[in-house]
């Protein structure tokens, strides 16, 4: 059994997975990594790494770490996809871009999923519907034609 030190220094050279990487909600320049057909809305720390349990891969949770595009989107996943050999544990996965599919489309699968809008992001939506509409600023200089 290794000490969570150990797991620490060893998950230095693992792949990180983010949960914002395979999330519909975002666009690409917010941190998506895929296709938005191919991701799921608002992905959980769990899903992912239930996927990576029934997948066959080493992986270890990291609950307070900030992803780095937005610090309020908490959690990644470090997961070993290569062996000391360099070669895949799974041999359908070998590359971080084909894992995130794999995730996406086992996620998408499971029966009755239950999309929970994180608290920040539901916040966030009630202060936009709040907010009152803003009026376009019309300019009141008219351009003069030179004679």
């Amino acid at each position: 059994m290794q000490t969570p030190e150990q797991i620490k220094v060893e998950s230095k050279t693992w792949k990180t997975i983010y949960p914002p990487y395979i999330d519909s909600t975002l666009t690409t320049s917010q941190g998506r990594r895929l296709g938005k057909s191919n991701c799921i809305p608002h992905p959980q720390l769990m899903e992912i790494s239930q996927c990576l349990s029934s997948l066959g891969l080493r992986h270890v949770i990291d609950q307070h770490a900030g992803f780095p595009r937005d610090i309020f989107k908490q959690g990644r996943i470090k997961v070993r996809l290569l062996a000391e050999d360099k070669k895949p544990y799974n041999p359908q996965i070998k590359c971080k871009h084909t894992l995130l599919q794999y995730i996406a489309k086992m996620i998408k699968s499971i029966p009755n999923r239950k999309v929970e809008v994180p608290p920040y992001l539901a916040q966030m939506e009630v202060e936009k519907q709040n907010k009152p509409p803003q009026k376009k600023q019309t300019s009141s200089k008219k351009k003069h034609k030179n004679a």
